[in-house]
């Protein structure tokens, strides 16, 4: 079959600039498919900047049998919506979703829009094959595992299908379909899945917090290939926690080490999986700099997240990372449920105690497929049908933080919008403002 697969433009690229990585999922799918026979095109609309007519006319010459379209991020569920209604009226063809958001809310989008066709719900390297034979052969959807769709008037799930079991079988991510000039860095998947259990993270959502290691030698071959094709650029490990089996990330740093690999790199990580003997074989194989999800330097608000470190986890990290000499970001989150200023000013004290080279500090969003998403429904805080997706992590040119995520949150916090937005922008300048008066101590 002749597949198009589209990344949606977030339309918001006033507010967070140019992209910065290429969308792996969709790759990685677009090469399984050509190597099963598929001919296959992407279209990066967030990348190029694309608007829906202009997704229309690239579908146009290429006459597509089906389209699939990634709706992995809340902020593309409108985008989403818009293009299948597109692609429907248009060319009449079946319209396929995937990705973290359309898996957490297959039923609600299937009875949302009724240009939806079919949901892939996990791993679409698996799903997707299958479901395109069901679509050539015309064979009851029911026989394909992992989806769900509309049989009459009611909405169907199949039973999911196991976790892709060995990551290297897979071929390598179809760049060459992608506009590699348009990305600022590589982003690297060494591993899927994440076993633990923060109440606000939607990794499970596909991955069921079982973790899959590509083998060192696999991620290196792709590093190479990115490096001889597209030129040297930062490379981002953009697993959903780049450390959680140290001998595994051991043997991953001495192929890249034994590759003599000159790219620099970075990672998201957690406080409490790194030694100093880790971070300093880190260094040495080119990482410019750590993100660490600190969340809070509240222990009862780590707690209630499920975070599962304490403060002296954290700080005890941040001056490990500073001695070796590697570059430090904290992410942080206001607005939990129970947040008030004391608990902010925690935070705010942390950083004074153990600086760090930057932060970011952002509104809390309850992700559908999190525990925290469903406490929120449930506890009748969170109504699903009156959530503007678009608004959750956007801001007009004017804003500085997201109004309407902090409109959501002062419903379950203890500080108003307002409050919560000048949390954000007094802690995102705190790094710089203590090495200001450290300067001129």
């Amino acid at each position: 079959m002749n597949v198009a697969l589209i990344f949606p433009n977030y339309a918001i690229r006033e507010k967070f600039g140019e992209p910065s990585d290429p969308p792996l999922g969709i790759a990685w799918i677009a090469s399984v498919l050509e190597a099963g026979g598929h001919g296959v095109s992407v279209i990066d609309a967030n990348a190029e900047n694309l608007s829906l007519e202009e997704i229309r006319l690239r579908l146009a010459p290429v006459k597509p049998d089906v389209v699939g379209i990634s709706c992995n991020y809340s902020p593309l569920h409108y985008p989403t919506l818009q293009i299948a209604a597109m692609v429907k009226k248009s060319f009449g063809i079946p319209v396929i979703l995937g990705g973290n958001h359309s898996t957490a809310l297959a039923e609600y989008m299937l009875n949302t829009s009724h240009d939806i066709d079919v949901i892939v719900r996990g791993e679409g390297e698996v799903i997707l094959p299958e479901l395109l034979r069901a679509l050539q052969s015309k064979t009851p959807f029911t026989d394909v595992r992992g989806i769900a769709f509309r049989s009459g008037s009611k909405t169907l799930l199949t039973p999911e299908p196991p976790l892709i079991g060995n990551l290297d079988e897979l071929p390598m991510p179809a760049y060459h379909l992608l506009p590699m000039d348009k990305y600022r860095r590589y982003n690297i998947v060494a591993s899927r899945g994440c076993p633990f259990d923060c109440s606000y993270c939607a990794s499970d959502v596909i991955f069921r917090k079982k973790v899959r290691y590509r083998s060192p030698e696999n991620v290196v071959k792709e590093i190479r290939h990115l490096l001889s094709h597209f030129g040297e650029k930062h490379c981002w490990f953009s697993d959903d926690t780049f450390i959680t089996n140290p001998k595994y990330t051991e043997a991953l740093l001495l192929e890249m080490t034994k590759a003599q690999l000159t790219m620099p790199w970075s990672c998201l990580t957690r406080v409490d999986r790194v030694t100093k003997e880790l971070l300093e074989k880190m260094k040495a194989s080119g990482c410019r700099y750590i993100s660490y999800g600190i969340e809070s330097g509240n222990q009862d608000m780590l707690n209630k997240m499920r975070k599962r470190i304490t403060v002296a986890d954290i700080i005890k990290t941040l001056k490990m990372t500073r001695e070796v000499g590697i570059k430090q970001y904290g992410f942080f989150m206001v607005g939990y449920p129970g947040e008030n200023w004391n608990t902010v000013m925690d935070s705010y004290r942390l950083i004074h105690q153990e600086p760090m080279d930057g932060v970011a500090f952002n509104v809390v969003i309850p992700l559908p497929g999190t525990k925290l998403f469903n406490e929120l429904v449930q506890q009748r805080l969170l109504n699903i049908d009156d959530i503007n997706w678009d608004h959750l992590f956007a801001r007009t040119p004017q804003e500085t933080y997201e109004s309407y995520s902090a409109e959501l949150a002062c419903r379950w916090s203890e500080l108003s919008g307002p409050e919560l937005i000048e949390a954000c922008l007094i802690g995102h300048r705190l790094p710089d403002i203590f090495r200001y008066v450290k300067g001129n101590a």
